[in-house]
């Protein structure tokens, strides 16, 4: 596991992952209920305080398939958004494209090293994004995430750093639940010089089955 500060701060176990015919490996937070415990023992808690990089989202599985089954022919200069564990920016790099994944937790960042590192990945660069403050120089082709619009605050900082960071011709793919409300909210906002198409996938785990949108958003 090497010398990693996150090891030191959480219980870690692997879980392995396939998708596109390759399988890897993440490091994950193993035991939640002591850090939910903390963290809604304050009475001021909200359910938006919850830290979403521990969990894998079925969004993100969902996209990332997508993405390497439908899309992704040549390599692509692509930013993940709101990477979380990075399940789809390493996917996307194990596959020969060049990936910059992104986060705002500095816990997150700490276990996306990790995993990068576990996995060998060379052309994955992690760097922290805040997005009412972007900070990143380039523009990609494509830029994706999973789950990125819980709060309402994020609507009008994602449809910025769309606008600055991708490239003329590129493509955005965000992928939720469909029962995220602001997702709608976040449609609705996006200004006229962008288009949007809505692909619906299904999730089928075990004993339960997710509806997943995967919204495609283009330059008019």
């Amino acid at each position: 596991m090497e010398n990693h500060s996150i090891a030191t701060k959480y219980d870690l176990e692997t879980v392995p992952i396939g998708i596109g015919g390759k399988r890897m490996e993440f490091y994950r937070v193993g035991n939640l209920e002591p850090l939910i415990e903390k963290i809604f023992a304050n009475e001021n808690s909200k359910f938006t305080d919850f830290p979403v990089w521990i969990k894998i989202w079925e969004a993100s599985l969902v996209l990332t398939d997508y993405l390497l089954d439908e899309v992704l022919s040549e390599p692509r200069h692509i930013l993940e958004i709101g990477a979380g564990m990075g399940i789809t920016g390493m996917f996307l790099a194990a596959f020969g494209h060049q990936v910059t994944g992104t986060d705002n937790e500095d816990d997150c960042l700490d276990l996306l090293k990790l995993n990068k590192a576990h996995n060998g990945l060379n052309n994955l660069n992690i760097r922290k994004l805040d997005w009412h403050e972007a900070e990143l120089a380039e523009k990609f082709d494509l830029i994706c995430g999973s789950e990125i619009i819980y709060k309402e605050s994020a609507i009008k900082p994602v449809e910025s750093l769309i606008k600055t960071h991708l490239k003329p011709d590129g493509t955005v793919y965000l992928a939720h639940d469909q029962q995220r409300m602001n997702v709608g909210k976040f449609l609705e906002q996006l200004s006229e010089d962008l288009t949007v198409e809505e692909i619906a996938k299904t999730f089928t785990g075990k004993d339960m089955a997710r509806r997943i949108l995967i919204h495609v958003i283009r330059y008019a």
